[in-house]
């Protein structure tokens, strides 16, 4: 074989393992999703669409993933909130691990029907690491809903978590469905790459 042919196919077989190499990953360790819905508003806004990558490391509170609650059902998208073997309970707007509240920061916003705009945010308090959003009622009104965690203090079981959207009054979550176990939680979303609300909302990290 001359050298001009060994050097073709040395070129051909570096082509066709970079292309295995993007097809793989991303087959198994990147994914592009789209979300549709308000659940995790004003973090994400409906519309906006996500690059994630596969969790293979350990999983952080706070974190937002991509996960799946059943086998073979749709994805949703959420907010790690308690850990395996943790107690949680719900009381108004505080969550308590363990017996001790949670540090977020609590957002007031107005409720709104388009889901097309994001939540007019009115009011901040409490401090933490992330923002929630609940929509500001009269006091009566201000406890959390949900069937799980809210009457009484709930065990997350091993290998599962804890997750609610960041809309706290319109996320059917944890609080209606029960943990997800750790085997159906598939990657952390990293950053919005279209954002069809928000044009301006590109490359911003997902925190």
């Amino acid at each position: 074989m001359t050298r001009r042919g060994l050097a073709l196919r040395l070129i051909i077989a570096v082509l066709v393992l970079g292309v295995l190499a993007i097809v793989a990953f991303r087959l198994f360790l990147v994914r592009f999703i789209r979300v549709p819905t308000g659940a995790m508003m004003n973090t994400i806004l409906p519309g906006d669409q996500l690059v994630v990558y596969r969790l293979l490391g350990g999983i952080t509170r706070g974190d937002v993933v991509v996960f799946k609650y059943r086998e073979n059902e749709e994805s949703y998208v959420a907010r790690i909130i308690g850990l395996p073997g943790e107690t949680i309970q719900l009381k108004g707007k505080l969550i308590y691990i363990n017996g001790s509240v949670l540090d977020e920061q609590r957002v007031l916003v107005e409720s709104r029907d388009n889901m097309h705009e994001p939540l007019k945010e009115l009011s901040t308090e409490g401090s933490g690491p992330y923002r929630v959003y609940y929509v500001a009622h009269p006091s009566a009104e201000d406890e959390m809903s949900g069937d799980i965690a809210t009457e009484t203090p709930f065990k997350i079981p091993n290998e599962s978590y804890f997750l609610m959207g960041d809309n706290r009054d319109n996320s059917y979550d944890s609080r209606y469905r029960g943990p997800a176990p750790r085997n159906l939680i598939w990657g952390k979303c990293s950053m919005i790459y279209v954002s069809e609300i928000q044009p301006e909302r590109i490359f911003k990290k997902v925190q």
